[in-house]
């Protein structure tokens, strides 16, 4: 005998079984970033704007909310330098690389970690 299970409970309890085996754990965060898309040399600029950093982890990210200046981005390869800001976050850098995008409707990057680096005064 099937039990039907709704939608939303499968993709909670999905999560759930995701979380449970991730190396590293994220932590939901709320993060106004400024970001620069860069070619895969670091050397190119191709945009810049702002973004919100919605979880992190010591491995990677996951980038939402974006504000560019294209208002796209490349086809091909690129890299994504992070400059968070905000009382706790600010001074924290890093170069990454795209590893996964989100859906249409609530769309995002989630990034790994190339570079990791804080800017002191």
């Amino acid at each position: 005998m099937t039990k039907e299970v709704n939608v939303e409970t499968f993709k909670t309890l999905f999560e759930k079984e995701l979380q449970d085996v991730r190396r590293y754990k994220r932590n939901e965060v709320s993060i106004e970033a400024k970001v620069r898309i860069l070619g895969v040399d670091k050397k190119k600029m191709i945009d810049e704007g702002t973004a919100q950093v919605k979880n992190v982890s010591l491995k990677g990210a996951f980038l939402g909310e974006f504000k560019l200046g294209k208002n796209s981005f490349p086809a091909k390869p690129f890299l994504i330098e992070v400059k968070m800001s905000g009382k706790t976050y600010s001074g924290i850098n890093a170069v990454c690389r795209p590893v996964r995008f989100g859906k249409a409707d609530d769309f995002g990057i989630g990034v790994e970690f190339d570079e990791l680096w804080v800017e002191t005064k």
